[in-house]
């Protein structure tokens, strides 16, 4: 007795087997109108009857959308971002118009959209992972690992990344409701170069133990812990020897036990020295 399984895969051979066996017809059949044309109407008369068959014909008609890449989004959300339909003529497919339709989802970083002959079509995706959030204005949006601010966030709850503030600019100000706000593009290189090195490893300073990265004026950036608001002030130049001296400073406050009394630590104070202030007896 043959299982379930076995008859599946003979079914799909089949059925693979018979669309290469229709491709193979349908090929015969587009040389022998080419050359039809070709006898009786000249080059012109050629490319028409071609174009006007390839237009009918139903060989060409999509019966397949594959969709890869997808994971916050449905399979079926993107397809109906597309607007591509089964029964669509292959050939009438504008790709790059269609691509450009699903990556104005704020969800996709990327799509392409490509034909399978004789009737398939093909769509792959990459969306975009939030690795922060950015405060404009009064909204909070979410930020990707280009920088780009894509969708703003109605309820915060449940959400959980560091947050990046003193980026607005006048232009951000101005088109506060835009999805995709201007922001000072410096200060946001430096909050991704900071989220990128407190997520490599385990960290004393790291990504989870982040709550904000603010930046109050251009030379200077701080970074507050998650766990009690400490403000650790770094400055800009020599950014990553100070972010790993920052994480030096907070693990041997762990360790002494004295990270509880602490208010602040600049990190910049001097040459190789920090200072940090603690709470009044």
């Amino acid at each position: 007795m043959i299982s379930s399984t076995r008859k599946n895969r003979r079914l799909n051979k089949r059925s693979a087997k018979k669309k290469r066996l229709d491709w193979t017809k349908a090929s015969r059949i587009i040389l022998f109108v080419v050359m039809l044309t070709a006898l009786s109407g000249g080059v012109a008369g050629t490319v028409y009857g071609i174009k006007k068959w390839m237009s009918t014909c139903s060989y060409f008609f999509v019966s397949s959308i594959e969709v890869h890449g997808e994971k916050r989004l449905t399979r079926k959300e993107i397809i109906d971002l597309s607007g591509i339909r089964v029964g669509d003529n292959i050939f009438s497919l504008d790709l790059k118009k269609i691509a450009g339709k699903i990556s104005s989802q704020p969800w996709i970083r990327f799509a392409h959209v490509e034909r399978r002959l004789p009737d398939a079509v093909v769509i792959r995706v990459e969306e975009r992972q939030p690795v922060a959030l950015a405060r404009i204005g009064e909204r909070l949006f979410m930020v990707d690992r280009d920088g780009t601010c894509f969708k703003y966030l109605h309820d915060p709850k449940g959400f959980s990344a560091p947050i990046i503030t003193g980026i607005d600019t006048k232009a951000s100000a101005a088109a506060e409701k835009e999805t995709t706000p201007a922001v000072n593009r410096s200060r946001m290189s430096d909050a991704l170069r900071i989220i990128s090195m407190s997520q490599k490893g385990v960290r004393a300073l790291g990504y989870n133990n982040i709550s904000q990265i603010d930046f109050p004026d251009d030379q200077t950036v701080v970074i507050y812990t998650a766990d009690k608001a400490v403000p650790f002030y770094i400055n800009r130049d020599g950014l990553k020897k100070q972010f790993y001296r920052a994480e030096k400073i907070l693990f041997q406050l762990y360790n002494s036990g004295q990270y509880p009394k602490v208010v602040s630590v600049n990190v910049g104070y001097g040459k190789d020295m920090a200072l940090a202030r603690l709470k009044k007896k």
